[in-house]
Formats: C-alpha cells, structure tokens, sequence
C-alpha cells in the first residue's frame, strides 16, 4: 500500500481530500506558478481541521516564497526560509516541503543543513527543486547526509510518468534511505499506472479541476485578469481538487502492492 499525498490550496479542497481519504496533505498557493508558500491563517485553520479528522492525517507546509528559480533571495533569504517554517511548525504542521539550490545546480547543502535543523522535529521533504539539480544522484546523497525524510520528485521530466524509469531508478537505489514521493501531472486516471512503472511508495497530485465562480458581478462585462501573466487563470474561474479524482487517486494507493 503506498502513501496518497494530495495537494490542496483552499479548505474546500483540504475538506475533499480528507473525505478522500488522503494520507497527507500538503498545502501551497499560487499552484499556477508552481506553488509558493501558503498563507498562516489558511495553514492554520487547515491544520485544525486535520486534527479533527479521526485519521489525523498529518499536514505539509510548502515553504517557497516565490516563484522562479530556487536560489536563496540574498542576505535575508535563509532567514526568512527559517521563518516560515518556524511559522508551519507553531500552527501544528507535520513537515515541511522546501529546496535550496546554489548557481552551479547542486543542492545547498549548508543552507538546506540550517533549514532542517530549523524544522526539527518536523519531517523535511525535499521539493522539486531536485528535478532541476546538475547531478541527481549526487543531490539525493547531499539530502539523506542532511537528514532529510523525503523527496518529491518526477524524475526530471514534466511528469511523473515521463519520468517513470529516473524515479525507479531512486526507489531502487535510495528508498530504504528517504521516502522517495512520485509527483508531477498525477491524478485519479494514472495513479496506478504512476505506481506500477515507479514502484514508489508514496504519490503526490493535487487531482484539481477547473471551477467557475458563483459570483455574478459584472454581469455581462468580460472579467478584468489580475495576474500579468499570459494564460493566467481569470477571476471568474478558480482551480480546485476534483472529489471523484481524489477518491480514484487515494484508491490506487490503497490497492498498490507496496
């Protein structure tokens, strides 16, 4: 049985997937841009809301301040890393997700050093930050030497399943070391196809579907765009998780043969 670990970026979603059944649950902004770091009073009403579930499923804080490389921001951009995550863990987080990389592609080992002992006893899970190092094997034995727990991953390629035989490859070589989490474009239709090619023990996916707004201002008038970005979501429409998604994907983790 693998792990299911979905994504939410509101509490509609953090409700569905805990009505799905997810093991773990990490929570993010801005999942468009890849996802930054969430907001305190959603983390922390999040939180509450897992306590109160009788699984207890455990809640990860994504810790990114913005999107973009993964390059600290000058002097103060490993203290602010150190303070968000002392944020997640005085909510009641269960771990953290963050990835410090230096300009030659390698993991930042010193900084990642401060920032797990800043997290502890919080679970560091390693983003997907290591899809974008120079050596990956060379990351990953960076990380486990630091102490971290997991690492999220999809192989290096824009998805999971493209990235299926770098992401065995880890499994094989380092999932007795770290939880070795599948991730990128998973969701409820290929889950299990994910698990088989990977064999990994835990997946990551956000399941999300596009939702219109219920909101009827400006009726007729074409919705104004806040974001700069071309393609950026209008605000009349919103991404959230897919219930009936989340539940196939949670399945494929409960039947998985690991």
């Amino acid at each position: 049985m693998a792990i299911a670990e979905l994504l939410c970026t509101d509490l509609t979603s953090v409700e569905a997937a805990l009505q799905a059944g997810a093991d773990r649950i990490e929570l993010c902004a801005a999942l468009e841009v890849g996802g930054v770091t969430p907001g305190i009073g959603f983390l922390r009403a999040a939180v509450a809301l897992a306590k109160s579930h009788p699984t207890g499923v455990g809640i990860v804080a994504l810790i990114r301040p913005r999107r973009g490389d993964f390059l600290l921001d000058g002097p103060g951009g490993l203290a602010l890393l150190v303070a968000e995550i002392a944020a997640a863990r005085e909510v009641g987080a269960e771990g953290v997700a963050v990835g410090v990389l230096g300009p030659d592609g390698r993991v930042d080992a010193a900084s990642m050093a401060a920032l797990v002992e800043a997290a502890a006893p919080l679970k560091v899970t390693f983003h997907r930050a290591i899809d974008h190092v120079a050596e990956p094997v060379e990351a990953v034995r960076t990380l486990i030497e630091l102490g971290v727990a997991r690492l999220l991953t999809s192989g290096g390629a824009e998805s999971a399943i493209d990235g299926a035989v770098r992401i065995r490859s880890l499994v094989d070589a380092f999932g007795q070391d770290l939880e070795i989490v599948a991730a990128g474009g998973i969701h409820g239709g290929n889950a299990a196809e994910v698990l088989r090619s990977t064999g990994a023990p835990a997946i990551h996916g956000s399941c999300s579907r596009r939702v219109p707004s219920s909101s009827h201002g400006r009726t007729g008038a074409a919705p104004v765009r806040m974001g700069a970005a071309e393609g950026s979501l209008r605000e009349d429409t919103r991404s959230q998780l897919d219930p009936s998604s989340a539940r196939a994907f949670v399945e494929a983790a409960r039947s998985s043969s690991r």
